[in-house]
């Protein structure tokens, strides 16, 4: 029996599958494996990260950005420069993100419902998927509605850029959406919604931009997108899930940091075998 969710265990817990922890299997099974058991740490650049839990943070409520600028308040300014000891440029856009949304009606009916609603804020939800145990915190959830909300935030939402997934440009939002996995995401927890209350919730993204002059839209996901996303999810979790249990060598992809890091060089590769990729 696993111990009970709570805010102060949830990212402690191990004993469920996240999303996120999902998605870094897609990746590389072995890096993923790696920085799990603590034999590698991800080098990584935190500024996007931080930049999306400012603005979730501040509205949540005073009390969880309060929090999180005790916590991370130092990485959010500028060490040398003009600038020192101001907000990075990067957090500068944020406060512009938070503006732009806090004075939107739109905005506040949808993300914090009307006075009647019972809306719930980074609400648990757990489940299981093809009997693996998964758990999920969702932005913004309004019970009374029958829709939870995702905050996102994105470099744009026009513009256009190449989706390696759709093999074409698209908006940026729709590239967003499908390459970081966001329709499974949604799908998923739509889905661990319906096993805890019995009812159908509909998913909303709430996306801002981080231009100068932010953009924001609600954006909703087709159901045949949904159903994809869900679906894929489906068909990878047991694996990923048998390998996270040690009961599966995990798959090295041969192209990422950490499997750099454990090359040896190997047979000549052809510049043909290199285009036919």
């Amino acid at each position: 029996m696993t111990q009970q969710l709570t805010q102060e265990n949830y990212y402690g817990d191990t004993n469920f599958l996240t999303n996120s922890r999902y998605k870094r299997y897609q990746q590389c099974q072995a890096k993923a494996f790696a920085v799990d058991n603590g034999s590698w740490v991800e080098d990584r650049d935190e500024t996007a990260l931080l930049l999306g839990n400012y603005v979730h943070s501040y509205f949540e409520s005073p009390e969880a950005h309060d929090q999180f600028l005790a916590e991370h308040g130092e990485k959010l300014l500028a060490k040398t420069g003009k600038n020192k000891g101001n907000l990075k440029a990067d957090f500068v856009i944020g406060d512009k993100m938070i503006e732009s949304l806090k004075n939107d009606d739109g905005f506040a009916n949808l993300y914090h419902g009307f006075p009647d609603d019972n809306v719930q804020k980074e609400m648990i939800v757990f489940g299981e998927i093809e009997g693996v145990p998964v758990k999920g915190k969702l932005d913004s959830v309004n019970l009374t509605r029958g829709y939870f909300v995702d905050l996102k935030t994105m470099k744009s939402i026009y513009n256009k850029e190449w989706s390696e997934e759709l093999r074409k440009k698209v908006r940026v939002a729709a590239n967003n959406i499908i390459g970081f996995g966001y329709h499974g995401q949604l799908a998923l927890y739509r889905e661990l919604l319906r096993q805890m209350t019995g009812q159908e919730f509909r998913p909303w993204i709430l996306a801002v931009s981080k231009e100068n002059v932010p953009d924001k839209e609600i954006l909703g996901i087709d159901d045949e997108f949904l159903e994809e996303g869900l679906s894929k999810l489906k068909s990878d979790i047991v694996e990923v899930w048998a390998v996270i249990q040690g009961n599966q060598k995990p798959k090295a992809c041969g192209y990422c940091d950490y499997c750099r890091s454990q090359k040896k060089i190997g047979p000549v590769v052809y510049l043909s075998e290199l285009i036919g990729e």
